[in-house]
């Protein structure tokens, strides 16, 4: 019997994450008890319907017809509803002589062959409670405490599995919310973990990847076409991943079959952005846009927009892009001190705090999440 329990045990568990195994475990439980039928189910107390339904081994439509007919009427939902996480036979709060003429028995029970009830109440969230019930005809015995006792000691591990099963169903609605909006962007997105493995992608991102004129996936990692671009692009991911100070930055390309130039621009993810995702392994995020060459970027919209200098747009440019201030007092032959110094003018005028948000607003991003 041990081994038995263990089995079944272990496949609660699995029915949280799979909901077609209620049916084999429905099937288990019924023959370690004894019952002929068997169901678990979730009431919606806002409405009076039925929220789910699995069933072992019952009549077709028996959920429509216990939800639309008889659930105000049952006995047995409640008497266990007022004390969740106990099983009870139907002995336990109505004799023989009620049966006999009880309309739920008279009406429901007894028609589709079911005497004897064995249940209780697994847990109470929010306005859904789950329950369970399984069952023996009039030719059978009773539920007794051997029954009675192997489903209290199952209780337990049904609530834990409610309650996975649960968060797995908000997880769920929430990352589909997420891509639900990001497939709506005219840019490729691509989310990477902390070793730079692809979590998802949007639509757009996966047809630029499959096409992989200038990028693609490579055993779960994005690949630059060319060798150099393609370094330059871990870089980005190793900087936007970095625990210490996480920036980010772009790989300007083209397409050299068309006139068409490609920025590969790398942003770090922050926590407020996982929680909105539901995704607490995406570090960076990878957004892949297209434009024509002439358009690349827009200094004077830089300038209109929020009153930068040339020379603070050649360096905002230049961060944006992931380059140091070190590198950029070579590439733009001016000071260490001058190059701060403009950096500093720059978040004030755009008045923003981090360099992810400087590469969102040079390369004209949306916020993803």
């Amino acid at each position: 019997m041990e081994e038995k329990l263990d089995s079944i045990i272990g496949k609660i568990y699995d029915v949280a994450l799979d909901q077609q195994a209620w049916s084999m475990l429905l099937a288990d439980i019924s023959e370690t008890i004894g019952a002929v039928a068997g169901f678990y189910a979730g009431l919606d107390t806002r409405n009076g319907r039925g929220a789910f339904w699995y069933t072992h081994n019952h009549v077709p439509d028996i959920a429509t017809l216990y939800n639309q007919q008889y659930l105000p009427h049952d006995p047995t939902l409640a008497h266990v509803i007022q004390s969740p996480g106990k099983a009870f036979t139907c002995a336990d709060y109505i004799s023989d002589e009620i049966a006999k003429e009880h309309p739920f028995y008279t009406n429901f029970l007894t028609p589709i062959g079911i005497r004897y009830v064995l249940s209780g109440v697994v847990s109470m969230r929010g306005s859904t409670v789950s329950f369970f019930g399984f069952q023996r005809t009039p030719n059978h015995p009773p539920f007794g405490s051997q029954e009675t006792a192997i489903m209290q000691r199952l209780i337990p591990h049904l609530q834990k599995a409610d309650e996975l099963a649960t968060k797995m169903s908000e997880i769920s609605e929430t990352k589909r919310l997420a891509m639900a909006f990001l497939d709506r962007i005219d840019y490729g997105v691509v989310f990477v973990d902390g070793t730079g493995l692809i979590r998802m992608t949007n639509q757009r991102a996966e047809r630029l990847l499959q096409i992989g004129d200038v990028i693609c996936a490579r055993f779960g990692r994005l690949q630059m076409k060319s060798s150099k671009e393609d370094q330059t692009l871990r870089e980005r991911i190793f900087s936007a991943i970095s625990a210490c100070d996480p920036q980010g930055g772009a790989v300007v390309t083209s397409d050299a079959a068309e006139d068409v130039q490609v920025r590969v621009v790398v942003l770090p993810i922050g926590r407020d952005e996982q929680k909105r995702l539901d995704d607490q392994e995406a570090r960076a995020v990878v957004v892949i846009t297209e434009s024509e060459r002439k358009s690349a970027l827009a200094p004077q919209f830089l300038q209109d927009q929020y009153g930068l200098t040339a020379a603070e747009i050649r360096v905002a440019i230049g961060l944006a892009s992931g380059r140091s201030f070190e590198e950029l007092c070579e590439v733009l032959f001016v000071s260490l001190p001058t190059i701060k110094t403009h950096a500093r003018h720059i978040f004030q005028k755009m008045d923003i705090h981090r360099q992810a948000e400087l590469v969102r607003l040079v390369y004209g991003l949306p916020a993803l999440a």
